[in-house]
């Protein structure tokens, strides 16, 4: 039953084309007819257009022809016009080339007549100033002469200089050199003596210390370790060792407050005076040439004991 629909529907489908398929060849057909009837329009407009412009080209062209003719006219006028205006203007010139030719003739009769007057003249002035010349270079050859003798004359007093600046010179060196071995054989020998003195003094104060612990009651050991061991003074942001155990490193036994030293205690604040900066027991000691820093260490409490110099830090002043 759906097949014969199916068919049915086909054949209206293939008809419904036909008709359509008829109505556009109509069409087509129509608008061909019509597509040929404009190109026949336009193939006579255009031919119409060709004739036009063909007419339009034959009167241009007799127009062009005609205004050749009186352009030649006027040209042969004023090709006649150009060859007199030629003739005169060449005329002119050869009559300046000649009037300049008779100017520069004279011109060059008298610039050889000046040439031949400054030829005279150079040649006399050249007579002249080789005279002059040759004068000049005998004064010259002369002073040369002269000055080379004066020169000789002062190199020779130089060298004499020289020889005796040198021998005073090695005279100074060999005195300063013996001074200098003379001032550093006092100075070890003043530092023996201060290291004896040291010594000394060390050993009477370890001696005077063992009197003073031997005297002392067993019932006081607070009061005997406070006098054995004061607060150690130690040197702030240097990295060094306290005084006390410097002077433990020494000794092997604490010290006394006290501790006269004479010269090397003047010595001290003398150098201290000098540098308002302030200085480090090492940098005091190795101005002083001590060799042991370690022996400054009583000088310097005596000397801030005696408020002759201060501390700051790991720096010492000059008060």
């Amino acid at each position: 039953m759906s097949v014969s629909k199916d068919l049915e529907r086909l054949v209206e489908e293939i008809g419904n084309a036909r008709n359509d398929r008829r109505g556009l060849m109509n069409n087509l057909k129509e608008n061909l007819g019509r597509i040929k009837q404009e190109t026949a329009g336009l193939r006579q407009e255009s031919v119409n257009f060709l004739k036009s412009i063909g007419k339009d080209r034959e009167e241009m062209t007799l127009s062009l022809h005609r205004r050749l003719d009186k352009d030649r006219a006027g040209l042969g006028v004023m090709e006649k016009e150009r060859r007199k205006e030629t003739g005169m203007d060449r005329s002119n010139r050869i009559s300046s080339i000649r009037e300049l030719k008779n100017e520069l003739k004279s011109n060059l009769e008298g610039f050889m007549s000046d040439m031949k007057g400054y030829v005279t003249v150079r040649k006399a002035d050249a007579k002249e100033d080789k005279i002059h010349r040759l004068g000049d270079i005998k004064f010259m050859k002369t002073e040369v002469g002269r000055m080379k003798q004066e020169i000789q004359t002062s190199l020779k007093q130089i060298r004499n200089s020289q020889t005796k600046v040198g021998e005073e010179l090695s005279t100074f060196l060999k005195t300063f050199v013996s001074d200098i071995k003379a001032i550093e054989k006092g100075r070890k020998s003043s530092v023996n003596e201060f290291l004896g003195s040291v010594k000394a003094e060390l050993s009477a104060m370890a001696s005077a210390w063992g009197n003073v612990l031997s005297s002392v009651s067993p019932d006081e050991p607070e009061t005997v370790q406070k006098r054995v061991a004061p607060e150690p003074d130690k040197e702030e942001e240097t990295g060094e060792e306290p005084e006390e155990q410097r002077m433990s490193d020494v000794n092997g036994k604490p010290e006394d407050s006290y501790y006269d030293t004479g010269p090397i205690k003047e010595k001290v604040v003398t150098t201290l005076s000098d540098y308002s900066e302030g200085l480090k027991m090492t940098q005091l000691a190795e101005l002083l040439d001590i060799e042991q820093w370690r022996m400054l260490i009583p000088v310097m409490r005596d000397l801030l004991e005696s408020k002759l110099i201060k501390k700051e830090g790991g720096f010492y002043f000059a008060s």
